[in-house]
């Protein structure tokens, strides 16, 4: 007669040892915060003024005064000219410029102020050589 099969042997296992948690890095505040959106915004207000003024100034120059001085004039000029157009797909185009430039420049102030803000954080601090304000 055959034997019963013996059960094997149970395995142990240590029990897994609970891991530390890492130690707490102090988050230091970001002073470019905002930098990005001024760069941009700025950047775009700028790129589209000029397209416009460009504009402006080729149509001066073509003798074309009463739509061409008010691309001149940032942020509103567009709008004025696009009063002024005859043609209501050029109307429409003069319009997208001034949102465009209204944009740019929402963007870009809106970056600055955060960047003022991040940057702003003076200490007053006596020295030796007297007192010293630090931004």
């Amino acid at each position: 007669m055959q034997a019963a099969p013996q059960p094997p042997a149970p395995v142990y296992q240590p029990a897994p040892q609970p891991v530390p948690a890492p130690a707490p890095v102090p988050l230091r505040p970001n002073r470019n915060r905002g930098l990005g959106l001024t760069v941009s915004g700025f950047s775009i207000f700028t790129v589209s003024y000029m397209i416009a003024a460009i504009s402006g100034t080729s149509m001066l120059d073509a003798g074309e005064s009463r739509l061409g001085r008010p691309l001149l004039i940032p942020v509103a000029g567009p709008f004025i000219a696009a009063s002024r157009s005859s043609s209501a797909t050029f109307g429409f185009g003069l319009a997208f410029a001034g949102v465009t430039q209204i944009a740019g420049l929402a963007m870009g102030i809106g970056g600055a102020v955060t960047l003022g803000k991040a940057r702003r954080r003076a200490e007053l601090s006596a020295a030796p050589g007297g007192l010293q304000l630090r931004f």
